[in-house]
């Protein structure tokens, strides 16, 4: 997989919190997804991470680094396993909303996709360093 830094950041004009209702994005607004989403994921640096994938620009894009590390601070805040994790993301407008994710057509994580973030970190760290 190639490196690519996550540019969708705005909202589409199809995106799914605007067919909310007032009453569901005041709440929206009001959960703990809003400070996730303008504090937390953010700061999130997703060129620390370029390492783990190839510069073969060719190759298919890589998940997002920032929803994969966002992902991953929300399995530890809220104690979820990787799949009760996953049906969430799929299903739970806040995760999409702290996530930057309600304008994809389709939630951008699948089954494997921390598994094998973890994988490529741990490879990393157990590298030998260059001299």
């Amino acid at each position: 997989m190639a490196f690519m830094a996550n540019q969708r950041q705005q909202l589409c004009l199809e995106d799914s919190t605007y067919s909310l209702t007032e009453r569901s994005k005041k709440m929206l607004k009001k959960s703990w997804a809003e400070n996730f989403a303008q504090h937390i994921f953010p700061l999130i640096n997703e060129d620390r991470f370029s390492v783990l994938y190839s510069s073969n620009q060719a190759s298919r894009p890589n998940t997002p680094v920032n929803v994969t590390i966002g992902l991953l601070l929300l399995k530890e805040i809220f104690g979820s396993t990787d799949e009760e994790l996953m049906e969430t993301v799929l299903f739970d407008v806040r995760y999409q909303y702290a996530l930057h994710t309600t304008s994809f057509p389709e939630q951008p994580v699948s089954d494997r996709t921390l598994s094998r973030f973890r994988d490529g970190c741990t490879y990393m760290n157990r590298r030998p360093a260059s001299t």
